[in-house]
């Protein structure tokens, strides 16, 4: 199963997938999927912040601890 120019716009060793699709041209990215509403920002934004404070504490508690 050789892909033709017009399935690959680049070289790749595998075949394509059966049933994988590039997306249109005119339709854009997320055109599918549901909006980002205010509760999924936020809740992105907590998990962030609770993982860019975690690691430096984690690191200073293995300090604390002799490690």
């Amino acid at each position: 199963m050789k892909a033709s120019k017009a399935e690959s716009p680049f070289k790749w060793p595998f075949p394509p997938r059966p049933g994988a699709q590039r997306p249109r041209r005119g339709k854009p990215a997320g055109a599918g999927s549901a909006p980002f509403t205010r509760k999924t920002m936020l809740a992105d934004v907590v998990l962030v912040i609770f993982w860019g404070a975690s690691i430096p504490g984690l690191m200073w508690l293995g300090a604390a601890g002799g490690f």
